[in-house]
């Protein structure tokens, strides 16, 4: 179930979204036509207010997680921050340019 959201309630600030119950996370439509809708028309608080009033169609959370893993290994989640750290230290070579 995909449900509209504004991330604004002031006219003009922001364009309509769609909201995930089940992931509980704001996307971007894809589709054009929501691109010219304001979503102040829906407000901030619709997709919960729909919920507060009918608990019967707030989907159930995922059981399981995605666990990410590289060669059947699981990723640590420092791994993430080491790769950055190692980036930013890293420095290209600067390649020497012929200039003929």
């Amino acid at each position: 179930m995909i449900l509209i959201l504004g991330l604004s309630d002031i006219p003009g600030e922001a364009m309509v979204k769609t909201y995930c119950p089940k992931c509980i996370d704001v996307y971007t439509p894809k589709s054009s036509r929501h691109h010219h809708t304001d979503g102040a028309y829906f407000g901030t608080g619709f997709p919960h207010m729909l919920f507060m009033v009918h608990p019967e169609y707030r989907p159930k959370r995922p059981t399981n997680q995605f666990v990410p893993r590289l060669y059947g290994f699981k990723i640590h989640s420092l791994a993430y921050q080491i790769q950055l750290q190692a980036a930013a230290n890293f420095k290209m070579p600067l390649r020497s340019v012929n200039l003929k």
